[in-house]
């Protein structure tokens, strides 16, 4: 039964992570996560295959019916985020979406327009991907330090099987849905720079060119 609690996201990190599936990480080692200074953030069943995440995030909680398998095998030592659709008792969506205990869920927000700015009110994520759910979390956190990692955008596989589609289980125009994440990356710039931060992007050949781009192994280590 639907029933989610929104509240405010109320940790604070200067320095983040994000490290998502892109294939783009192939032959990184991500052995070094164990030791970073800051906090790391990932997605979905990216999780089970890192040595460390602090927290995780998800736009799309439910799978088959059921919550996604991140939101009911959790690990330990990571603090577990969730977007999820505000609905009232005549959503025709209520009886499909399930809440899961110990899970801190935020109010998901999909704009109707082109408008994909970061939510200023800290119960509230802006969604497109669980890769910009993850931004949006980095900037509830307040950082001006992000690195971000496997964000390719490009591709059907990850860096941990190549043979796991990349999202295209769930979308009959994922060609077209890569094209729309291109124009909601730049949609966050003023804010983040009216914040001080600073991004980098750790994905070179990915079509979003919003960010400085270079290799994952030089982000990684950018504010050294």
């Amino acid at each position: 039964m639907y029933k989610a609690d929104f509240k405010p996201v109320t940790q604070r990190h200067d320095k983040v992570l994000i490290v998502c599936g892109g294939e783009s990480l192939i032959g990184f080692d991500i052995n070094q996560f164990k030791d970073f200074d800051g906090a790391i953030i990932t997605v979905n069943n990216v999780i089970y295959h890192l040595p460390r995440a602090d927290y995780w995030i998800t736009v799309d909680p439910m799978w088959q019916g059921k919550p996604q398998r991140a939101m009911i095998e959790r690990l330990s030592n990571t603090y577990y985020y969730c977007a999820y659709p505000k609905l009232d008792e005549n959503s025709p969506e209520l009886n499909y979406y399930q809440t899961v205990e110990g899970i801190h869920y935020l109010e998901r927000i999909l704009p109707s327009t082109s408008d994909y700015r970061l939510q200023e009110d800290k119960s509230k994520i802006t969604t497109c991907d669980s890769s910009y759910g993850a931004l949006g979390l980095a900037y509830h956190f307040e950082a001006t330090k992000i690195i971000i990692l496997g964000v390719d955008a490009y591709g059907y596989g990850h860096w941990y099987d190549k043979n796991d589609p990349y999202n295209k289980w769930g979308l009959k125009d994922f060609d077209r849905f890569l094209k729309g994440i291109v124009n909601v990356y730049p949609c966050c710039i003023e804010q983040l720079k009216k914040r001080g931060a600073k991004v980098v992007f750790g994905s070179p050949n990915s079509p979003i060119d919003c960010f400085e781009k270079m290799s994952p192994d030089k982000a990684f280590h950018y504010f050294d």
